[in-house]
């Protein structure tokens, strides 16, 4: 009987050896787990191999040793099972303490295990056999077994209860089954030597159990563990940025080459750091829905930046057992953006100061031919002298001109700027073809030329665009035709295609018996600055910035140019543009309107309102000698200021029906007048209309000036027509005693 005892238990021992030794073997010891497994293992072994070899003794004392050194294995493996298990259910403070400290109490312990006197050694019928002698210290033995026992039980049960994760809820099971098994073994053997038994090896028995299921929970957590291993084949060998493989306590496990490199440190060396020791993150850079996501961060080691990518890894179970984190060094392209941005900056701020320029420009460059055309049109309303009419319409060709110019360059600033905007209106395209054809038929009979409109009569006229921009764009087209023919005629041909239930494609193709273009040239018609074939055109007054803006401006609509030509024979501009139709109307006959639009307003008196009362605000005196001389046939009252506190001051003391107000004043500007004039509690003119008179006419300075308050604007210089019109829709009824057409 008690060889096959020996014999099992040998073979037993001899089997934890292998499978301890095998595992070491092929895992060695990476951390804290595989070193206490291991030892377990032996310990396990030692355990069964020396207290088997009691059984087979004759001698008493030689039956002692052997049993002092098996209490030593079974000692030693308790203290290694248990912190394992602390390991596993990670608990800390003042339990983890208490656990870790109490199972060294087996050290005390040991003398009076092993004393002669307190151990009875007797022959059964299984071999030499032992029991331990009744007293305190046994006493002592058997509680410190159960205190241990209960230990162990409630570290599992913590784990059970404080993990979340299946694949660590497992592992609290079969930790507790181990714990459950050795328990009952030992209570057996226990009771047994209390009821007056010799104890039979059941606890050396089943510890082998246990450590089958020890074994087994041991493999389980490596399976997971192997998992993040596993992908270190892809990391090392498929991957060339620097990579890092974090457990899910964001512990580094493994790192590739190519993060070895980045941090200038060994593998070995990397693996010693944490999360923290390498990068600046945000606290919660870890904890994200899904399975990835990316960050931005600074590494300690590099003083660079980085963009950062992190991998979820799930087990069989769809836990999270660890990270994978693809690092990409984005410090030069973090930089170059710097850069970028503050060269942006500049060339904002560098944009911003043309834009001002500009503003001033059109503004001082605007009052003085103000005062010249506004001079002249009264020059020409008051003089009969044929000579002093023929030089005043000089005058007045040449200002336009000039002002022709200036918006030119405006106009082409603002576009380059991006501060030209498409603003879509309802208008009327009969209303726009007669306006055009009567602007340029003057032009084209000084210089002998036939001006035609082709217009089919069901072409639609009620249209939804940008009637100022499609305006531009013809009249550009027009004026050029005719600049750059000599004799023959200019022809505007439009046609029409639907091209939805509410959309029309408009063609604009405007032919011209003049010079023509060189082939050669006709790539270079829409460049700034550009007037090709200068040799023949010098004469032709001109900035060669019409036809770039016209095709900016056909861009921003979604429109398209052409041209053809012949050189020495003619050319054909054709603009295509869509707009949306919003009524019924049609353009009918040109020729019935043209002969109505025909109306001289050389004379000036749109109408009469000598009861009505202007108060004209500008401190340049000659603007308002030039607004009262325009004013002066429609007998309307005008008070003149030059300043915005004489304006309040007037302002206080008598009613006005219209304020002419000048933008930039010393002192206090329009707006700021503006202002002030609304807040006044005493002010008797705030019915008045607030008309702002700028020589400003850069983009969005229209919308601006009505958003601060202003009821209307009027760019300068100013014309008289246009003044007077704008007085009739601001003036009372009632004040309005004449309407001469």
């Amino acid at each position: 009987m008690k060889d096959l005892l020996f014999y099992l238990i040998f073979g037993l021992a001899s089997i934890t050896y292998f499978v301890g030794l095998s595992e070491f073997a092929k895992r060695g010891s990476k951390d804290r787990i595989d070193k206490l497994y291991f030892a377990s293992t032996m310990f396990s072994a030692g355990w069964g191999l020396f207290i088997g070899l009691v059984f087979i003794q004759t001698d008493k004392n030689l039956a002692a040793l052997f049993r002092a050194i098996g209490t030593i294995h079974i000692f030693g493996l308790l203290i290694c099972f248990t912190n394992m298990i602390i390991y596993w259910s990670d608990i800390q403070g003042k339990m983890k303490q208490w656990c870790t400290g109490f199972v060294w109490l087996c050290v005390p312990l040991y003398p009076f295990v092993i004393q002669s006197r307190n151990v009875t050694f007797e022959m059964t019928a299984y071999g030499m056999s032992y029991r331990i002698n009744s007293g305190f210290l046994s006493i002592a033995y058997v509680a410190f077994y159960v205190v241990l026992t209960v230990n162990l039980l409630s570290l599992s049960i913590y784990m059970l209860r404080r993990r979340i994760r299946r694949r660590e809820k497992d592992i609290a099971y079969l930790l507790m089954l181990c714990v459950l098994i050795v328990g009952f073994g030992c209570a057996l053997d226990t009771l047994l030597q209390f009821f007056g038994l010799s104890a039979f090896p059941i606890s050396t028995l089943g510890q082998y159990a246990a450590q089958i299921v020890l074994c087994k929970t041991y493999l389980f957590y490596n399976g997971s563990r192997v998992t993040l291993e596993n992908m270190s084949k892809f990391v090392y060998y498929s991957v060339d940025e620097p990579v890092f493989l974090f457990d899910e306590t964001e512990r580094l496990c493994t790192v590739n080459n190519g993060a070895a490199i980045f941090l200038g440190m060994s593998t070995e060396e990397c693996c010693k750091l944490r999360l923290s020791d390498i990068f600046i993150l945000e606290r919660d850079a870890f904890r994200f829905r899904g399975s990835k996501n990316r960050v931005e961060a600074r590494c300690w080691q590099r003083n660079s930046i980085c963009s950062i990518s992190i991998d979820k890894i799930y087990d069989d179970y769809k836990d999270i057992i660890g990270y994978i984190v693809i690092v990409h060094d984005v410090t030069e392209r973090v930089r170059m953006l710097e850069r970028l941005e503050r060269e942006k900056q500049r060339a904002d701020k560098a944009n911003e100061a043309k834009s001002a320029f500009l503003a001033n420009m059109s503004h001082e460059i605007r009052t003085p031919i103000n005062a010249v055309m506004g001079m002249n049109e009264m020059i020409l309303r008051e003089t009969e002298e044929q000579s002093t009419i023929e030089y005043a319409k000089n005058i007045q060709n040449a200002s336009k001109t000039l002002l022709v110019l200036i918006n030119d360059i405006l106009d082409f600033s603002k576009i380059e700027s991006g501060m030209m905007e498409v603003v879509e209106e309802t208008y009327s395209l009969k209303s726009l073809l007669n306006a055009l054809h009567t602007e340029c038929r003057m032009r084209a009979a000084e210089k002998g030329l036939a001006l035609t409109f082709a217009v089919p009569e069901d072409t639609p006229s009620e249209l939804l665009g940008d009637e100022v921009r499609v305006r531009q764009i013809l009249l550009n087209i027009l004026t050029n035709a005719i600049k750059y023919t000599i004799k023959g005629s200019v022809t505007m041909t439009v046609a029409y295609e639907r091209v939805g239930a509410d959309e029309l494609k408009l063609t604009f193709a405007v032919t011209d018996t003049g010079i023509g273009i060189k082939q050669e040239n006709i790539g270079r018609l829409f460049g700034a600055f550009d007037r090709i074939d200068e040799e023949q055109v010098h004469a032709i007054e001109g900035t060669g910035l019409g036809l770039s803006i016209v095709n900016k401006l056909i861009n921003l609509m979604n429109g398209s140019v052409t041209v053809e030509s012949v050189y020495g024979q003619g050319s054909t501009f054709t603009v295509c543009l869509q707009q949306k139709i919003v009524g019924e109307g049609t353009v009918g006959s040109l020729q019935e309107q043209s002969g109505k639009q025909e109306i001289d307003h050389r004379g000036g008196g749109l109408f009469a309102a000598p009861d009505a009362k202007i108060l004209a605000v500008d401190d340049n005196k000659v603007n308002l000698t030039v607004i009262r001389g325009l004013l002066r046939k429609t007998r309307v009252q005008i008070t003149c200021v030059t300043s915005g506190r004489e304006c309040l001051d007037y302002a206080g003391k008598e009613r006005y029906d219209v304020i002419l107000l000048d933008h930039m004043m010393p002192g206090m500007d329009g707006i700021e007048t503006l202002q002030k004039l609304k807040k006044m509690p005493d002010n008797k003119s705030k019915d008045a209309a607030v008309i702002v008179l700028t020589a400003n006419a850069m983009a969005g300075v229209k919308e601006m000036y009505l958003e601060k308050g202003f009821d209307d604007y009027l760019s300068k210089p100013i014309e008289g027509v246009m003044l007077e019109q704008l007085l009739i829709k601001y003036l009372p009824a009632e004040c309005i005693i004449q309407n001469i057409q």
